[in-house]
């Protein structure tokens, strides 16, 4: 067999592995969480993502149904990637949560086939198989996708790998085309999503520094700020926003409100019994003591292997390696405990990852990586096939017993509990700055254009996701509310020229004023200049990276396929 052949067959079976284990999911129309606010949260933003785009809107940003139908730029503050994955499955599926689970499949398979191909360059393709098998079916990762992880997040895992490995590549060879690599999954990392991009860049700035460091090639460190700067190039459009809009939203909710306090959530001290009976955290605390508990055993047991290989020659790669992943082990493992408040407390932006135990998601990712040592050495050690067989076979079954506890035991939210929830009203963060929710109607059914001052009628045209089309009719000059957020991106056009909005106080409804006569409203959500230029610059970057990747030098070509 070729070896191209049995690359495909390496695949073909991790494809395999990542469908048996998501086959309930795959086969289901339902939702699979236990937290019933995101399930809601997620579907819904899904759907009205979708909508949005069948009106042909290429980025949707703004969600109509949201807030009890006033809406919310809920996609200026959200990566859409994940999003965009759902909308092209939806196209064969005709069912958003299908969709979704189909994407959360495909990131798993992707996580497999990543991490594959980054202990491939330090072990064999058997060693690299048994590790990507393993994080497959790694229980933890399993817990994520049934129970506790939020959507965009596990869908994210996907691109863990590949930023490793492509860095590494581009410190081994000095290929330019490896840098580029690196930097567009950095840059699809933070279009999936924003928090778990934040914690990784941790990861990425270490793993650069800890190279240059150990083969004693300062010049190395360039690769940081190039990756970083590929990555928000390509990330633009939708991180330029953020950092220029986060000033209109509702952002201090994050750290005010006590269930998304980061002191809470610490492993120790334990904060459990402070949350009402039934919340995940003081549902799943123990599982997570458990999994901190069990990685830092592994951590202890790799770390003996790896230093076991200190005065090998021939194994210096692995072992500089494994120390790297070691350490953001540990690491990982330590934001965990309240011994690590002042980190939490002082670094930019760690507040608002909010959850100490999202970072066991990395820690995982280290565990796995770390357990081809153990893999190494049991295919080293162990002289027989039969030997070898048993201690692998107890290892797989033992974690596909725990996942089919997930998988059996998982809650589910069926497609019919949805319909009476067509969108997410506990968001406070998205909400725009201005608005007072205690004056907000909750009535849903509560007329979507009100005269609140003068006489006339109006009759809606169009009430699409970002565009509304109203013919007014107006006896004496009126001033329309209209029950949607007015935030940047709203324009108001009276028979196509351009009018003022104006704020409702406390609602942050939109006031228009209307001259006498016959009119015609049009109201869009559009793209601000650094909307628009946003897009711009990650379309020009996405282009280039693209002729770069196509077109790669002789040079660069001939070092990648000797790799």
């Amino acid at each position: 067999m070729s070896h191209k052949k049995h690359i495909i067959l390496i695949i073909a079976v991790l494809f395999f592995l990542s469908a048996l284990i998501m086959l309930r999911q795959l086969i289901s129309s339902a939702y699979f969480s236990c937290i019933i606010q995101d399930s809601f949260d997620y579907t819904s933003w899904a759907g009205q993502f979708i909508q949005a785009l069948k009106e042909g809107i290429i980025y949707p940003r703004w969600l109509p149904l949201n807030f009890w139908g006033y809406g919310s730029p809920a996609f200026i503050l959200y990566p859409p990637l994940a999003f965009y994955l759902v909308s092209f499955f939806d196209i064969f599926t005709h069912s958003v949560i299908t969709a979704m689970n189909i994407t959360k499949f495909v990131a798993l398979f992707l996580s497999g086939v990543g991490m594959f191909f980054l202990i491939k360059e330090f072990y064999s393709e058997k060693i690299a198989l048994l590790t990507a098998a393993f994080y497959v079916i790694f229980p933890y990762n399993i817990f994520q996708f049934y129970f506790v992880g939020t959507f965009a997040s596990t869908v994210s895992y996907m691109w863990f790998s590949p930023i490793v490995l492509f860095t590494y590549r581009y410190i081994k060879h000095g290929s330019y085309i490896n840098i580029a690599y690196a930097g567009l999954c950095y840059g699809g990392l933070i279009l999936t999503h924003l928090i778990n991009a934040y914690m990784f860049t941790f990861v990425l700035l270490s793993f650069v520094i800890f190279m240059s460091i150990t083969r004693k090639r300062p010049e190395n460190l360039f690769a940081i700020p190039i990756i970083l700067v590929i990555g928000f190039l390509i990330s633009a459009a939708y991180i330029l926003p953020v950092l220029h809009d986060k000033r209109f939203f509702n952002l201090g909710f994050f750290i005010k409100d006590f269930v998304l306090d980061f002191h809470n959530f610490f492993i120790i001290p334990d904060m459990t019994t402070k949350f009402a009976e039934g919340h995940a955290w003081r549902a799943y605390y123990n599982v997570f003591v458990s999994y901190a508990f069990f990685f830092s055993v592994f951590i202890v047991v790799s770390l003996i292997q790896t230093m076991k290989l200190r005065r090998v020659k021939e194994m210096e790669s692995i072992y500089r390696i494994n120390k790297f992943f070691t350490g953001i082990a540990i690491f990982s493992i330590f934001l965990m405990f309240g011994i690590s408040t002042v980190i939490w407390e002082t670094v930019p932006f760690f507040k608002y990852i909010q959850f100490p135990n999202r970072w066991l998601n990395v820690a995982a990712f280290a565990v796995v990586f770390l357990s081809a040592i153990m893999f190494w050495t049991v295919v080293t050690v162990y002289k027989t096939k039969q030997s070898r067989g048993i201690f692998i076979t107890l290892l797989f079954l033992m974690c596909l017993l725990l996942d089919f506890k997930y998988v059996v035991s998982s809650c589910v939210f069926k497609k019919e509990k949805f319909e009476t929830h067509q969108a997410s009203n506990w968001n406070y963060e998205h909400l725009p700055i201005w608005v007072n929710i205690e004056k907000i109607s909750k009535n849903i059914k509560q007329e979507k254009l009100l005269i609140s001052e003068g006489e006339g009628r109006t009759k809606t045209m169009k009430w699409n996701s970002a565009e509304r089309v109203i013919e007014i009719t107006a006896q004496t000059p009126l001033t329309l509310r209209v029950r949607t957020f007015n935030f940047p991106g709203w324009n108001a056009y009276i028979d196509t020229v351009r009018t003022e909005i104006r704020t409702e106080e406390g609602t942050g409804a939109m006031l228009v004023a209307i001259p006498e006569g016959n009119h015609t409203l049009l109201m869009k959500f559009e793209d601000t200049p650094i909307g628009y230029y946003s897009k711009i610059i990650s379309s020009v970057s996405f282009f280039i990276m693209v002729i770069l990747v196509l077109i790669p030098k002789k040079t660069n070509r001939t070092s990648i396929t000797g790799i």
